[in-house]
């Protein structure tokens, strides 16, 4: 009867909380909630909750009720005793096979909790094993009924979900030691139990005659779903550690089982059979799926089971058991009578991918030469298809990029090969990387030369929001460009050839258009532009290719000329004739004779080209048909003149002495008689872009790439004596065009690029001439106008000129060095104290602030550290001032803002660049290159009491809504991480509120903050402990803060995941505190101690006790926290496992 009542009570509750909310009361939820998990945490339910499920018709009541016997299960597991597991498990089997038309979520609950309470008695062994429920599974497939078969397929899959160690494992309060445990007791004795029963039912449905009917085809679906579950297994690996992302499914998981599975996965009828189950499977994209999932997993197949005795050769077999399969697949059943299906590419394109991945390329020379070469081959067929595919998925704009994913997927295989390319006979790759390079200059030029869709070549706008094609598509890029280097005798004359013939178009199209234009008013007509659209999109993919093909990227590492480009020239020289060369370098209008062509540098013909296309832009500038230039051509232009002259123009002659290449790049500098006119290459690199930055609206991608080229070429020593240098200098001086004339975003790059030109020059009077022409028409023109009476006004042209003015001023600053900082901050300290007057002036104008800010910022960061006394103090003062000035209009304001995304963010720039400006304040006490000494004066102030006032004036306009703005947030703690660090006693003798406030937003940081951020924050806490530790008279304040913050760090990195980068930092933050509040640390390990299960306790008291035995040194000192380090990893490894649950 209570069992009855009880049922009744949840359906009721179950069908309120499942009505509408127009039919419902929010009061009568929320009594319905409450009545529900009241049930759930009912002790011994499992009576009345059989009769629930043997007796209601309500579907999610059925579920509530196999909810709660699952974590009652885990609850009372000590209480209940073997007979009663058993039985209710057989229960629960019984009930599914003998309700076969329950709701799909109710049967896998049921199914669910089944295996909770299998993987529960894995380890006690309370209740019997799987055995029952795979005879169980055997009985339901061997009924013949659809349903029941799907049932059974249901078990297996919970079955995997829950020993699988990922999300999809049930949160059920256990340890993760329990859960790591089960999973490898599961690996040992069922999961290849799994695996073979598929393989047994897989080879049933194979034998039948296709097509398929429909209940087979359903059950073969659900069968591939298991296999391929248990091929994308990640086994657990011996001492394997626990860590924060233990729970989450590896997308990318190898197949590396045990050597036990060496007489499965090794047998060629099974890769045989998975073959024959996808030629079923193919053309139902679902089922095609899983099959080929299967194949790929199986291609990444390695580990333990190839390492067989040294005596056997059977190691090899797999390797090529799976190539003679892979080549059965594309020659007998695809290539060249059946085309791939759409949905099978990706899945081909990653089994090429991990079987070279995977297996080391000296490998491949194991298989027969044939083999091999039929490898390469369908590689490279299968490479060009898909690429030319993926180019008009491009094209199109297609929101499925399956073809563009393959595409890279089989890049990546050249990538590895093209790595190990010495490992592979002789020239074995020559000719596919020949088809390869050939194919992907087809898809990106158009007809008749290429096939590239002409749909959107009329698409001339760039979006600067939208990824540059040269980061889009730079790993394509940069394996095409190896490939070319492979064969540079095809690749460096076919690109040469290419862009000439495209040149010479150019520039045919130019003269056309100018003498139409002059015939044709633009209100009568209108000039068709879709041939000159499709020749720049032609241009800018063939510089692109050129780019790669030439020189790499140099991030983080010095550029170089590849050594295959080295090699070539090398092997060229014997044949080059260096006047032809330069001359025709001097005049790439003029067209090589064809029988001439094998006497020229093959990349200096490339480079001349590059350089005749510059010229073709210059002409149609001095012709005044900007319009007709492509910015996307110009910008991608710019990007290969600074990639190509970092790598061949910034390196001193003797890298390259053995280099002919090095040589003649190095004569096209000196015979200058050779043109007779000046050093015609240098002029045309330099106001080529000086020039187009006369033009309004330029694309930001384009200025970027434009003065990175232009600051590569005048930081060659060699250009410093350029008579075009100084000719730019004269321009400059005398404000006239070009250079009076560049776009406000290009003003800044310019005096950037001439300032690092400027500390190039050697002789002291030159230097001198150099800088005042540089430099005095600046500070002239910002003199006369802070002095005007227009800019004391506010009027909006003088505003303007403030900022193009300081958009000079912070290039000057952006580009100083050590040589020069004295004399540019004796330029610039007179103009700063106008910028402090101008943020009080022009307070209301957030472009003012923001870059009169910029200009502090890079000032301090650029020349404080090498200002002598005197100069450092007018800076401090300086500072202090502009930060008066803003705090004067400022302070007490309130900060609003909406939801934090990217443009929401650049409201708060003015704060964020007055913390950059603080933090470089405080560069001089890391870094003061300056020897001079001088006493201080009494009344002087110092970075550290600037930043202090700074501090007084922002953390109260902070806000924890304001720390979700990743850049905000950043700025903001590592200023205080600096301060806390370098001036650890100004710190902690804050005022106690501001203090309090700080550290509150600390406590914040770590709940709410990434990695890096985190790093800051227990940077911070680790030097307010070691301040408090050193200095304990001075420090007592602090107690009541460090024990709080103890007890945060302690339950972080014992109790709860965490990043484990953080730990190194981590752990010494843990120590620092815990030297400072040894009795408070003591009495939160006995807490902690007695909190868990008596199983528990004594390990637990262990660990802790090898953390800090008696023999550590409680002292804040290097050896004590190395050591500790070091325990705490093995703390980790011993207790995290029982202490962290799921």
């Amino acid at each position: 009867m209570a069992e009855h009542i009880a049922m009744l009570e949840l359906e009721q509750a179950s069908q309120i909380f499942t009505l509408p909310p127009d039919m419902v009361t929010n009061e009568q939820r929320l009594a319905a909630q409450e009545l529900i998990l009241n049930f759930r945490k009912t002790r011994m339910p499992y009576a009345v909750c059989q009769y629930i499920l043997e007796n209601s018709k309500s579907d999610y009541t059925l579920f509530q009720a196999a909810t709660t016997i699952k974590e009652a299960i885990i609850r009372d597991w000590a209480l209940m005793n073997p007979e009663s597991v058993e039985g209710l498990r057989s229960f629960l089997l019984r009930y599914i096979t003998n309700h076969i038309t329950l709701q799909s979520f109710v049967r896998e609950q049921i199914l669910q909790t089944v295996a909770v309470i299998l993987k529960r008695a894995t380890l006690d062994k309370k209740g019997k094993s799987c055995d029952t429920l795979f005879d169980d599974v055997t009985v339901l497939i061997s009924s013949g009924n659809i349903t029941m078969q799907l049932v059974a397929c249901s078990m297996l899959t919970s079955l995997l979900n829950e020993y699988s160690y990922t999300s999809r494992t049930s949160s059920v309060g256990l340890t993760w030691e329990f859960h790591i445990k089960c999973k490898r007791a599961f690996e040992l004795s069922d999961l290849k139990r799994v695996f073979m029963f598929s393989l047994k039912v897989l080879n049933e449905i194979e034998s039948q005659p296709s097509p398929l009917s429909r209940e087979a085809t359903a059950f073969l679906n659900r069968i591939l779903c298991i296999a391929e579950q248990v091929l994308s297994w990640e086994f657990t690996l011996p001492g394997a550690k626990l860590h924060s992302h233990a729970f989450n499914t590896n997308p990318n998981a190898s197949l590396r089982p045990p050597e036990s599975w060496r007489d499965v996965l090794l047998e060629k009828s099974t890769l045989s059979l998975f073959f024959r189950i996808h030629q079923k499977a193919r053309f139902n994209s679902e089922m095609a799926h899983h099959s080929m999932q299967c194949l790929v997993q199986l291609a990444c197949l390695n580990g333990a089971i190839f390492k067989l005795p040294a005596h056997t050769d059977d190691s090899n077999s797999i390797l090529k058991t799976s190539f003679e399969i892979l080549i059965r697949l594309y020659f007998s059943h695809i290539f060249p009578r059946i085309d791939l299906q759409d949905y099978e590419n990706f899945g081909v394109a990653c089994i090429f991918k991990n079987l070279v991945l995977m297996f080391p390329v000296h490998d491949f020379n194991l298989l027969d030469v044939t083999l091999f070469k039929s490898f390469i081959e369908t590689l490279t067929s299968l490479t060009c298809k898909i690429g030319q595919s993926a180019a008009q998925e491009e094209s199109l704009h297609k929101d499925d990029t399956i073809y563009m994913e393959s595409y890279e997927k089989l890049l990546e295989s050249w990538m590895s090969l093209l790595r190990n390319v010495e490992s592979l006979p002789p020239g074995s790759l020559c000719a596919s990387a020949t088809q390869v390079f050939n194919s992907y200059l087809q898809c990106h030029l158009a007809a008749p030369d290429g096939i590239r869709n002409a749909v959107n070549d009329n698409d001339e706008e760039i979006d600067d929001t939208e990824e540059d094609d040269r980061y889009k598509f730079s790993d394509q890029l940069c394996c095409i460009g190896s490939l070319g280097r492979l064969v540079p005798e095809h690749s460096l004359p076919l690109l040469s050839k290419i862009l000439e013939d495209r040149v010479g178009q150019m520039r045919s199209q130019l003269q056309s258009l100018q003498q139409r234009r002059d015939l044709v008013s633009s209100h009568e007509a209108t000039m068709d532009m879709s041939a000159l659209h499709a020749l720049q999109e032609d241009l800018h993919w063939i510089v692109l290719v050129a780019g790669n093909l030439l020189a790499d990227s140099s991030e983080g590492e010095t550029p170089t000329i590849p050594s295959n480009v080295m090699k070539f020239s090398i092997e060229q020289a014997k044949t080059v004739d260096i006047p032809l060369t330069m001359k025709m370098l001097a005049s790439p209008a003029d067209k090589l004779d064809p029988s001439l062509e094998h006497k020229v540098d093959s990349v200096i013909r490339l480079i001349s080209a590059i350089f005749g296309l510059c010229e073709v832009g210059n002409r149609a500038m001095s012709a005044k048909l900007t319009e007709f230039l492509s910015p996307q051509v110009d910008s991608t232009l710019m990007w290969f003149l600074e990639r190509w002259s970092d790598a061949y123009m910034l390196h001193d002659e003797m890298d390259y002495t053995e280099v002919p290449l090095k040589k003649l790049v190095l004569q096209l500098y000196s015979h200058r008689d050779m043109w007779g006119s000046g050093n015609w290459l240098i002029a045309l690199a330099l106001l080529s872009p000086i020039g187009r930055c006369m033009v309004k609206n330029l694309s930001a991608r384009f200025v970027d790439y434009m003065f990175f080229f232009l600051v590569c070429l005048l930081r060659a020593n060699y250009l410093s004596q350029s008579e075009v240098l100084w000719n730019l200098a004269r321009l400059e001086s005398n404000h006239q065009p070009p250079v009076s004339s560049l776009a406000p975003e290009a003003r800044r790059q310019f005096m950037k690029a001439m300032v690092l030109a400027g500390c190039g020059i050697k002789d002291s009077s030159q230097e001198e001439q150099y800088w005042k022409l540089l430099l005095h028409s600046n500070h002239d023109r910002f003199q006369h106008l802070a002095e005007s009476a227009q800019f004391k006004e506010g009027k909006e042209v003088a505003r303007q000129q403030f900022l193009y003015l300081l958009e000079s001023l912070i290039g000057i600053a952006t580009a100083t060095q050590h040589s020069i900082a004295k004399e540019m901050f004796q330029f610039m300290g007179p103009m700063m104290e106008h910028v402090v007057k101008a943020i009080d002036l022009h307070h209301n104008y957030e472009d003012v602030i923001t870059t009169s800010f910029e200009l502090f910022s890079q000032v301090v960061a650029k020349m404080l550290p090498y200002l002598n006394t005197a100069d450092s103090q007018m800076l401090y003062q300086l500072c202090l001032s502009a930060i008066q000035m803003f705090a004067k209009h400022n302070l007490g304001n309130k900060i609003s803002f909406c939801y934090p995304d990217d443009e929401q963010e650049t409201k708060f720039k003015d704060i964020i660049l007055i913390m950059e400006m603080l933090s470089n304040l405080m560069s001089k006490d890391i870094l003061d290159f300056n020897k001079e000494e001088q006493e201080k004066d009494k009344n002087s102030i110092d970075g550290p009491t600037v930043v202090i006032y700074g501090l007084e004036l922002i953390v109260p306009l902070m806000s924890t809504e304001m720390l979700k703005f990743p850049v905000l947030c950043s700025c903001y703690f590592r200023l205080i991480s600096y301060m806390s660090d370098l001036h650890s006693e100004r710190f902690c003798q804050l005022p106690e509120n501001l203090f309090n406030t700080i550290m509150a937003s600390v406590e914040h940081g770590f709940n709410s903050c990434g990695t890096d951020v985190s790093r800051m924050l227990f940077e911070t806490i680790l030097s307010i402990a070691t301040h408090s530790f050193q200095n304990p008279q001075s420090a007592q304040h602090l107690q009541g803060t460090l024990a709080h913050f103890l007890k945060v760090v302690f339950r972080m990195l014992v109790l709860e995941n965490f990043d484990l980068a953080l730990q190194e930092i981590g752990s010494t933050t843990l120590f620092s505190l815990i030297c400072c509040n040894q009795d408070l640390y003591r009495d939160l390990v006995n807490e902690l101690i007695q909190s868990q299960p008596d199983e528990y306790k004594q390990r637990l008291l262990v660990a802790f006790t090898q953390l800090t035995p008696p023999a550590l040194n409680m002292h804040i000192a290097r050896n004590s926290k190395v050591t500790f380090r070091a325990n705490f990893d093995v703390f980790l490894n011993s207790v995290r496992g029982f202490l962290c649950v799921r």
